[in-house]
């Protein structure tokens, strides 16, 4: 069995599955799920990794998201991974101070953030924070304050990789990846004192694939797998990848915590 490295695992699904849906998330405001193929899946994944290139970061740089779900999430993990930079997932639900910690302890110079209450916690703090130099915004509805002159939207994240300027660059970084790289740094909640960083490399990944296919042999394409916990939960982190990305299943990520009924209707519907 061949076992994709996570800087490329996105492009070998797209080549082998190409218009079938990778992932759907729920539009809230629209009241459906939004299917997302696996080619558009890699093509932004390629954009975003051009266009990290474009913003100045490096190899085995840390890079923060502080979000809710949301497929950007993963478009932006795996752009690192084939930067072969680290991410680094933040609570959506922390506090500007527990922000403020994990930015100033990995040293995090862009930070990717969802909806308004992770960009105002964010920007609350960003004087605290030497390392911090941008804030990368997920929604378009995040009104900015007017102080601001730094941060832009995702889409203009993107934009900056348009044409795959770099991509030469990219390849290059993409073809040193290997297992010993660090792929994650995943804080702890801190309930006994400062937050402790738990490092999480390639191989960690590429042994739970292995023990997937040992465990979950009855799983088919036709599956789909409920995703709730959020992405900054090694439980989920490891789950979405392992089950869902690498062995092809399709999966559904929660944008923000809904009751269980309007969940349940909307999934039977």
């Amino acid at each position: 069995m061949t076992y994709h490295h996570l800087s490329v695992l996105v492009h070998r699904q797209a080549e082998k599955y190409g218009d079938k849906t990778a992932l759907k998330y729920r539009d809230y405001e629209k009241a459906q799920w939004i299917p997302i193929s696996w080619n558009e899946f890699s093509q932004t994944v390629r954009q975003a990794a051009n266009a990290m290139v474009e913003l100045g970061v490096q190899e085995e740089e840390n890079i923060g998201i502080f979000s809710q779900n949301k497929p950007e999430c993963l478009f932006t993990d795996f752009a690192a991974f084939a930067n072969r930079a680290v991410t680094i997932p933040l609570y959506a639900t922390s506090s500007p101070a527990q922000a403020q910690y994990i930015i100033n302890d990995a040293q995090i110079r862009f930070l990717f953030v969802g909806e308004q209450f992770q960009y105002d916690a964010a920007f609350s703090v960003f004087g605290f924070c030497p390392s911090l130099v941008q804030l990368i915004i997920f929604d378009p509805a995040v009104v900015k304050d007017p102080r601001d002159m730094s941060s832009i939207y995702y889409d203009e994240f993107l934009a900056k990789g348009k044409d795959l300027p770099h991509n030469e660059v990219v390849e290059e970084r993409t073809a040193r990846a290997s297992a010993e790289d660090l792929a994650n740094i995943l804080y702890t909640s801190g309930t006994t004192g400062e937050p402790k960083g738990v490092m999480l490399h390639h191989s960690c990944y590429l042994e739970a694939f292995r023990i997937h296919d040992i465990r979950l042999v009855d799983m088919t394409d036709k599956d789909v797998s409920m995703n709730f916990l959020p992405l900054t939960h090694v439980l989920r982190r490891h789950g979405l990848i392992s089950v869902c990305i690498r062995a092809y299943r399709s999966a559904s990520i929660f944008v923000r915590p809904i009751s269980r009924q309007p969940l349940k209707k909307s999934v039977r519907h």
